[in-house]
């Protein structure tokens, strides 16, 4: 019961949208790139409009998670109130996850209005052989985002420099897990990193889902697999963490 409460509090803080951030992420990125597709598809009238609509929706998604849950424990830290949250009988594994999940939840809503937008601005009409199945694909992308945001979380902590990291590492994890140019395309050292994150798998599955691939069950399970091995991981290291802030009571351990 934590962790729902924990979760629903998230999301009603965030849907607040006091962040004029994550409300230019949320409603107004998605606006940005359908134009950029839209005039492509003018100028050129053979693209993949279908790929590119759904590709701008996951780089919305992907660009919320990165800066939301990327910054949830130094948004805490630079607040000083990161030592409540260790202070608090949660224990910080249930804080960060929460965060996360919340976070890779209210993304959806930059995936809702980019399809919005498609439909009812720009006129582009998706071919989705069966919802049900693209739906299902897309929570399984929601369960990769939250893990990649909870593993950010727990990295970005110890930097104080934080949004020059997240800026650098938005495109190349954009082109590397899939979004525009499928990953068997990609030189064979990053195919190979790129298999190793939860995230890639998830895109595949919803770009599969679209089109109703046999593939796409690979792929899901894959990513469901691949997500759950990096959340283990990600629960030992913020114990880990837990124990040593406890021992040494102060933020100077991390």
């Amino acid at each position: 019961m934590n962790m729902v409460f924990l979760v629903l509090r998230e999301i009603k803080y965030f849907t607040n949208f006091y962040n004029k951030m994550y409300q230019f992420l949320l409603f107004f990125q998605p606006l940005v790139f359908l134009t950029i597709v839209y005039f492509l598809q003018q100028l050129r009238g053979d693209i993949n409009s279908d790929r590119f609509v759904v590709a701008s929706a996951l780089i919305s998604m992907w660009s919320y998670v990165l800066y939301s849950s990327g910054s949830a424990l130094v948004s805490q830290r630079w607040s000083d109130t990161l030592k409540l949250l260790i202070a608090a009988p949660v224990s910080l594994f249930q804080v960060i996850i929460s965060k996360a999940l919340s976070n890779s939840v209210i993304a959806l809503i930059s995936m809702a209005l980019s399809f919005f937008y498609a439909r009812f601005i720009y006129g582009f009409n998706i071919q989705i052989i069966n919802y049900a199945w693209f739906f299902i694909s897309v929570l399984v992308l929601i369960f990769s985002l939250c893990v990649v945001g909870l593993i950010l979380a727990i990295v970005f902590v110890v930097f104080q420099n934080v949004y020059d990291y997240q800026n650098l590492i938005l495109t190349p994890i954009i082109l590397m897990c899939g979004v525009f140019i499928p990953v068997n395309q990609l030189p064979i050292v990053i195919e190979y990193l790129s298999y190793g994150v939860p995230m890639t798998w998830g895109i595949k599955a919803v770009y599969e889902s679209i089109e109703m691939n046999s593939l796409m069950y690979t792929s899901m399970v894959t990513s469901i697999i691949v997500s759950f091995v990096y959340l283990i991981l990600a629960s030992f290291i913020i114990k880990k963490m837990e124990v040593i802030l406890r021992k040494h009571g102060k933020l100077g351990a991390m």
